[in-house]
């Protein structure tokens, strides 16, 4: 007897159900993407119990007339793929011709469509891939989909689906993603009779995202679109002051089908590594179009994953695109005061997974003063210049303001600044130089906005990007020190030294063992302070990676270092800058080519505009 046979078609269609079908929500994408490619405007699911009782997709489609209902049920049964050529330029979403068998092998499935021309429709009923029955039945026209008991056949499978909750998450995930990709398509999502998701019809992708996530969610988003030869991206990209803390709202649409890939998500990390805190992720909706034979949407069986046949051209692409955006956009945060609205008319969402769509924040409160004692001093932060007052000091008070008549005298600052010195702070207009508050903040004022820039970052993202240039070029200018800095270590920070040596070369240090574990600086990059090469040497070798580094993980060591090196050589908080000095430092960083985050990814510029400024002052 032959040890190899061929499986039945039951057999057959439970397995290709194990591919096609992993959960209910499975089979709500698949349903939807029919009902996408018959050219409908309206799609309405609904769900009970997380999908295992039921799923009833319903649309407003060509719909089918018998004959083709009865073959849609059958496996690998398209009207989407005629040869193997097809497969090169796919423009549907449904094309396997597996889905529909996949799912009726696994359920007790009914199937009720009548064309538009029709004057009746057909009803298919299907218990476990057994065909039971086929009539004719009134209904409007359109599809209707309905999957009672899913997996009641095969207990296996049912007992690896989790709570109704978490099934409803994804349900609702896939619906949401949907509902985005096609904004000029009305859906609708209920579970148990209750109203998840209902969003009517629009013209553009932004307008879809304030009916999904509410009005303050599409008021945080920076809207741009760029083309190239080979790829159009519209782009949906979040603030600098709105990012969330995993990349659940980092979603990407590929000709309008909700996709994974590698390739995208890191060149969205790759373009705003600099402007986003390490433990935050920036909110990126993507909407990229391309021919499709450059891409295969067939590489997975769920069809959510695809493979570029130029994955260089893309990822260089997207990452062109993100940072011209960001520079045109001015990627600067704002400093404003939540304003709570109503919810927009014509939407109804509810429970979409982390967003909470709906919710509006409440105003800020302003923290109550903490009561001081009579005559108590307002504690300040303690500088190298002045001390905090000890017991034996005399305490020193404030000198009163100087009077002339009836007019007060207000003490003229430090540092004054002349009228009208103007500033070239990238491509604003009329920007004037107005005074550096606590030593550390420039402040310049615009027609109709102010600008805070903090000094030591500023000067940190400058200083970085000359290292990198010089490194590219002729080399990070080294200065000789008269008297070397002598420098303890330990035997872990010696071994780092003899393992990365010649980054220490390439960053301009002439480091020296000098016996035991002591090390000797004898000369240091240029525009490092002779007093902060010691803590920079110890620094960069308490940072930099213990093994010895390949030719892969030696530019990212490199990029550490010059970061380090960057932020030890920059001016300080707290540190005097003259007004000369101030304009030099603006200027140079409007000439950056990322002006708006230092490479630690914190925020250098924070705006504020003129109607906040009077909205607090209830003007």
């Amino acid at each position: 007897m032959p040890k190899i046979k061929i499986l039945s078609a039951d057999v057959a269609n439970k397995i290709a159900a194990g591919e096609v079908v992993e959960r209910p929500a499975s089979v709500v994408k698949e349903l939807i993407e029919n009902a996408l490619d018959a050219g409908s405007t309206n799609i309405r699911v609904e769900i009970r119990s997380g999908g295992k009782r039921l799923i009833r997709v319903s649309d407003n489609g060509t719909g089918m007339a018998r004959e083709d209902a009865l073959l849609a049920l059958e496996r690998h049964a398209t009207s989407k793929v005629n040869r193997i050529e097809d497969l090169e330029d796919i423009n549907t979403f449904g094309f396997r011709g597996e889905a529909l068998a996949s799912i009726a092998s696994v359920s007790q499935f009914e199937l009720l469509t009548r064309a538009a021309d029709a004057m009746e429709g057909t009803k298919v009923n299907v218990d476990g891939g057994v065909f039971r029955s086929v009539q004719e039945s009134g209904c409007s026209p359109g599809t209707h989909m309905s999957i009672n008991n899913l997996f009641y056949n095969v207990p296996a499978r049912l007992k690896f689906l989790k709570t109704d909750t978490t099934e409803m998450n994804h349900i609702t995930n896939q619906v949401t993603w949907a509902a985005l990709a096609h904004p000029n398509v009305q859906f609708s999502l209920t579970h148990n009779s209750r109203t998840i998701l209902d969003v009517r019809a629009c013209d553009a992708y932004l307008e879809r995202a304030r009916l999904i996530y509410g009005k303050e969610f599409a008021e945080s988003l920076i809207e741009f679109k760029e083309e190239l030869p080979d790829l159009r991206a519209y782009c949906l990209l979040g603030k600098p002051e709105f990012t969330k803390s995993n990349r659940d709202y980092q979603l990407f649409f590929l000709n309008q089908r909700p996709i994974r890939s590698r390739i995208i998500s890191a060149a969205l990390t790759e373009a705003l590594g600099a402007m986003v805190a390490k433990d935050r992720q920036p909110v990126a909706l993507l909407f990229l179009t391309m021919e499709p034979n450059t891409v295969d949407v067939n590489v997975h069986p769920a069809k959510i994953e695809v493979r570029f046949r130029n994955e260089r051209t893309v990822y260089s692409g997207i990452v062109r695109i993100i940072r011209n955006a960001i520079q045109n956009a001015k990627y600067i945060p704002k400093i404003e005061t939540p304003i709570e609205t109503a919810d927009e008319e014509g939407t109804t969402v509810h429970d979409i997974p982390g967003a909470r769509p709906g919710r509006r924040t409440p105003p800020r409160q302003r923290p109550t003063p903490t009561p001081k004692k009579p005559g108590a001093e307002e504690e300040q932060p303690a500088t190298s210049e002045t001390a905090p007052p000890t017991d034996t000091e005399p305490e020193q008070k404030p000198e009163a303001p100087r009077t002339n008549g009836d007019k007060l005298v207000v003490q003229p600052p430090q540092q004054p600044i002349p009228d009208g010195e103007r500033l070239s702070l990238l491509d604003f207009e009329g920007v004037e130089l107005k005074t550096n508050l606590f030593k550390t903040y420039i402040v310049a004022e615009a027609e109709d906005k102010i600008f805070f820039i903090d000094q030591h970052v500023a000067a940190e993202r400058v200083l970085y990007e000359r290292f990198v240039h010089q490194l590219q070029e002729d080399g990070i200018p080294v200065q000789g020190l008269l008297l070397p800095v002598t420098l303890e270590s330990t035997p872990q920070q010696l071994a780092t030294l003899k393992m990365h040596g010649d980054i220490f070369k390439k960053l301009g240090f002439d480091l020296e063992e000098f016996g035991g574990n002591t090390i000797l600086i004898r000369a240091i990059p240029s525009p490092l302070p002779t007093r902060a090469a010691a803590q920079a040497v110890t620094d960069l070798l308490d940072g930099l990676p213990e093994a010895p580094h390949s030719e892969v993980q030696l530019p990212e060591a490199l990029d550490k270092a010059l970061i380090t090196l960057a932020c030890k050589s920059a001016v300080k908080a707290g540190d005097t800058l003259d007004t000369k000095e101030m304009l030099n430092l603006v200027r140079e960083l409007s000439a950056a080519k990322l002006p708006f985050n230092c490479p630690h990814s914190r925020p250098i510029i924070v705006e504020m505009g003129r109607d906040e400024l009077e909205r607090r002052f209830h003007r």
